[in-house]
């Protein structure tokens, strides 16, 4: 192998290791995107249905409202703005994730393989949710494992990859919400 293979391999490599970083980066856009409007459906779901019920209970049971009303709202609108921190973070990662891409492409050439299914699975599914993207990052998650050498990458596949479960816990608590809260505007009138 002479010096200018090396240089050909390197360069191969960064490309492809910026080419799963901009995946990425796309992914965490759209996902961004979406736990805004997430975020603000949550909000406003979630702080109604708690004042409807503070309105609409009397006595002891609103104590208990407020405090398990509350404790569920916190919930709700934590685990968006956890989402969304953790996406925030995956963009100031940019240059320690390519590094740590290449990292793990020169260290194993089965991960090579993962790395660019991913890229070619995710560049098939740009027109669908940031939701359909993020399974696409299961499998380079499980290749990179827990081991410490890729910390900017495992930090960034763990917050894509646990992005739909804090979406799915949020929505469920709001769609709990949107439910007492009917029930709450009928105590209400009657």
């Amino acid at each position: 192998m002479s010096y200018d293979d090396d240089d050909t391999t390197d360069s191969r490599i960064h490309d492809l290791a910026a080419r799963a970083v901009d995946s990425l980066l796309e992914l965490v856009r759209r996902g961004t995107r979406l736990a805004v409007g997430t975020l603000i459906i949550v909000v406003v779901v979630c702080l109604g249905g708690f004042a409807l019920g503070i309105a609409a209970l009397s006595s002891g049971i609103e104590t208990v409202w407020i405090i398990f009303g509350g404790f569920a709202a916190f919930v709700a609108i934590g685990s968006v703005g956890l989402a969304m921190f953790r996406l925030w973070v995956i963009t100031r990662l940019g240059s320690a994730l390519i590094t740590d891409v290449e990292r793990l492409i020169a260290g194993d050439p089965r991960s090579e393989r993962v790395v660019i299914e991913t890229i070619e699975a995710s560049d098939g599914v740009q027109d669908q949710s940031a939701m359909v993207m993020s399974r696409q990052f299961f499998g380079m998650s499980e290749t990179v494992g827990t081991a410490g050498q890729f910390t900017a990458l495992a930090v960034a596949l763990r917050s894509v990859t646990t992005f739909p479960l804090l979406l799915l816990l949020a929505t469920v608590i709001t769609i709990g919400f949107a439910g007492l809260s009917l029930l709450f505007l009928l105590g209400i009138a009657l």
